[in-house]
């Protein structure tokens, strides 16, 4: 096993760098704790190594200060744990120590035999800094806490955010310099093709729609199989698929267990709700799709509500539905992605909320306890567009909530002022009022007063942060 360890860092020292797209991604290599890159297939894990390599390269770091080795590499799959001694020893002698440490890159180490064993027996040891990336069919961020304890650091890769597929596209990215109406149309008709396409990598390179689709639906195919029917040794493939098509034309709704169970119920099925429970979590931890639930006190109250459903990237939304069928879907889809990528799509920080009357806020923020702020996504490109149902949603969500922050993300319309601290940069005080008979709930409900943004999505997208506050 020397040899071919050997080998495989010879050939990572001749190996030239690809070109690479800058990610808007920290990875803190040259900390004390373990950085785990956890994510979707082909979202750019490995390429974000090659990254840090570069960034490590830049900063006085030598190649023989950095050991990057793919367990998907046939002579390294055959490792096992009576094979840890030839490895530190391959190790050692192969490459140097910087700063007293050694830097290792260990690319779908969910193919190596007791991983778990190997990491934490390296990071015990004090003598490497170590990033590890593995596919989502075999490495979660649950396994990874479970196994890792606390000496670990996650991140997880997204497909490209807008940012960087502008990049990729050699784009302007910083939205003060889009300024004339022709900036704003070429933004607008670059902006269409990410909700089409979406981000991933692949995708964003390939020539022509019908590749493009063709890889999707492979990502799609792969994830379905691999990471969910195998992974999990689910036996009714049947019956997942039909779960899957439900999730994908429930993108950016609602989506009820009780529900599913009926429809397959109406088809002649039997499935339990626990079971389709666990369908969806299922593609939730294949990084296939994630949950928003309603906004609740309670978390026994939150679980039997209705939960809205979105896709990991906006190009899986094409898949299931056309494009073109509701264009404010898609956008509502690109946000909820976004606040993922920004740290909110978690336990206790994203939220959607409804009434009894059917109104509704699509994304409610919370930091701690606090709801932070109220964001609603239209299709809209001027004023006399936004329909006066969601702003009313906004105020009542607000007065409910007691949230004195809410945005309108629309197509391309704007309303605002450079404002102060207090207003929040670009935003404007838009006074709106409910009188007591149209709340119908008694005397003293009748006004409301908060600061409200209308933004357009492209330059939302394109802000560091787009919310108002930052994710915890």
């Amino acid at each position: 096993m020397e040899k071919a360890i050997g080998e495989a860092l010879s050939e990572w020292f001749a190996k030239e760098l690809p070109e690479l797209v800058e990610r808007d991604l920290d990875v803190p290599i040259k900390g004390d704790q373990v950085v785990i890159l956890v994510g979707p297939r082909r979202a750019g894990k490995t390429y974000l190594l090659f990254q840090e390599t570069e960034r490590l390269l830049n900063e006085g770091y030598e190649r023989r200060n950095i050991a990057y080795l793919d367990f998907e590499d046939l002579r390294l799959s055959r490792l096992r744990p009576e094979d840890f001694s030839a490895f530190t020893k391959s190790i050692s002698e192969h490459l140097r120590e910087r700063e007293g440490k050694i830097v290792l890159l260990l690319d779908e180490i969910q193919r190596l035999d007791g991983w778990e064993s190997w990491v934490r027996t390296l990071h015990n040891s004090g003598r490497y800094r170590i990033a590890v990336t593995g596919s989502s069919s075999r490495l979660s961020t649950a396994e990874v806490a479970t196994q890792l304890r606390g000496r670990y650091i996650p991140r997880l890769v997204l497909p490209f955010s807008f940012r960087e597929f502008l990049r990729t596209k050699r784009e302007i990215t910083d939205p003060t310099a889009i300024v004339t109406p022709e900036d704003r149309g070429r933004i607008l008709r670059l902006l269409r093709e990410y909700l089409k396409w979406g981000g991933f990598p692949d995708v964003v390179k390939a020539e022509g729609e019908e590749r493009k689709a063709e890889l999707l639906r492979v990502y799609r195919d792969t994830i379905f199989y691999r990471d969910v029917v195998e992974r999990f040794r689910v036996r009714d493939v049947s019956a997942l698929d039909s779960f899957s098509r439900m999730l994908g034309e429930s993108f950016g709704k609602a989506f009820s267990i009780s529900k599913a169970e009926k429809a397959f119920r109406s088809m002649g099925v039997k499935k339990s709700k626990r079971t389709l429970s666990e369908y969806l979590r299922y593609f939730e931890s294949a990084f296939f799709v994630f949950t928003v639930e309603k906004v609740g006190y309670k978390a026994r109250e939150r679980a039997l509500q209705p939960r809205k459903v979105y896709p990991v990237d906006p190009g899986i939304y094409g898949i299931y539905t056309r494009f073109s069928e509701d264009l404010g879907v898609v956008m509502e889809c690109a946000v909820a992605v976004e606040l993922l990528r920004r740290g909110y799509a978690g336990v206790g920080k994203l939220f959607y909320w409804r009434d009894y009357a059917g109104r509704e806020v699509d994304f409610v923020v919370r930091r701690g306890v606090r709801v932070e702020e109220l964001i609603q996504v239209t299709y809209a490109s001027g004023s006399d567009e936004i329909m006066e149902r969601e702003l009313e949603a906004l105020a009542r969500a607000a007065r409910e909530l007691g949230c004195k922050k809410a945005t309108v993300i629309t197509w391309d319309y704007e309303e605002g002022e450079e404002g102060g601290e207090e207003e929040g940069k670009g935003a404007v005080a838009v006074e709106y009022r409910l009188t007591a008979e149209k709340e119908k709930e008694g005397p003293g409900t009748g006004a409301g007063r908060s600061s409200m943004r209308f933004v357009p999505l492209w330059k939302w997208l394109l802000q560091p942060d787009g919310v108002h506050g930052k994710a915890e």
